[in-house]
């Protein structure tokens, strides 16, 4: 993708949102988080598999994903989260985020938004996950101010080492 000039004046406000995303993730206020998707959106992170094409190695639309989320199901799992029915995440675990923004787009009234993420999620005393890929994000503006309508997390790993996925990427 290039970048057009209007893009480019984007770039600070897209990393302004990046900024307040991952500080809302690393203290798990994940019903706050929310309010960065637009009232439709999908969050999708589609399984990798390991092939000798690379066009074949992430799973299509459709096919099997770790997350294919709406609004709807993502408010559940951040209300069961924020509750104490999360026997997963007690005691919580410890996070931290890393996005590093590598190009903007824009185009048909949306803004497109490719990054670098690396994410390490810390539990007990010896559990310990990483997490690290590619993230794409279509952002459409609400209001006069720009929101997630569409999220695809490609993870590098094809087998994930982590017990469960309950974090967000």
């Amino acid at each position: 993708m290039t970048t057009s000039p209007d893009a480019h004046e984007l770039w600070p406000a897209v990393e302004r949102i990046y900024r307040r995303e991952v500080r809302l993730l690393q203290r798990a206020d994940y019903l706050e988080w929310l309010s960065f998707f637009a009232p439709e959106f999908r969050y999708r992170a589609p399984v990798v598999r390991s092939t000798d094409a690379r066009a074949d190695m992430v799973a299509l639309d459709g096919e099997l994903a770790y997350y294919d989320e709406d609004r709807t199901t993502m408010e559940l799992r951040a209300k069961k989260l924020a509750s104490s029915r999360a026997w997963t995440e007690v005691p919580p675990p410890r996070l931290r985020y890393f996005v590093q923004l590598l190009d903007i787009s824009s185009a048909d009234s949306a803004v497109v938004a490719i990054s670098n993420i690396l994410v390490f999620r810390t539990c007990h005393e010896s559990q310990e996950n990483v997490f690290y890929g590619e993230r794409i994000d279509r952002f459409v503006d609400v209001d006069g101010q720009l929101k997630i309508a569409e999220r695809t997390v490609v993870l590098d790993r094809v087998r994930l080492a982590a017990e469960n996925l309950t974090v967000f990427l």
